[in-house]
């Protein structure tokens, strides 16, 4: 068995950091252009409370999902000592909050109801609680 240094270790941990934190960043990003888009394009929509309220009840039972599901996937990334496992956990909880921010732009253009509102709020909430650990990345790589 190789004894590792804890410089390569801590090394290589900080780079699989970053590449998880790239992947947050850029999703968060994309939850702030929707947003943007959103305000700028503006709507035409009409008015529809119960489409706009399926949207919201989807939009929210996605991020909490997400929120459910990661901790078993990176439990069993980190029981399977499978790197690519636990960035698959963190991609797919961030790819199920990052839907809530569709739904609110599908509200919005489609209805202009000011629930999407909401829908971008809740998304950017479950992606912020989505933060990458790097204490998972180290159990995961060096256990």
């Amino acid at each position: 068995m190789d004894l590792l240094n804890p410089q390569e270790v801590e090394a290589k941990v900080e780079a699989r950091f970053r590449v998880f934190f790239i992947l947050w960043a850029a999703i968060l990003v994309s939850v702030g252009l929707l947003t943007t888009l959103a305000v700028v394009v503006g709507s035409k929509g009409t008015a529809n409370p119960t489409l706009s309220y399926a949207l919201l009840g989807a939009g929210g039972m996605m991020v909490v999902a997400s929120l459910l599901l990661k901790p078993k996937l990176v439990q069993q990334a980190i029981d399977k000592n499978e790197i690519a496992a636990l960035q698959t956990a963190h991609i797919l909880a961030l790819a199920l909050s990052e839907s809530a921010a569709l739904f609110g732009l599908v509200d919005r253009l489609t209805t202009a109801s000011n629930t999407s509102w909401f829908l971008f709020a809740i998304s950017a909430i479950g992606i912020l609680m989505n933060f990458p650990n790097k204490d998972q990345i180290r159990s995961v790589s060096f256990r």
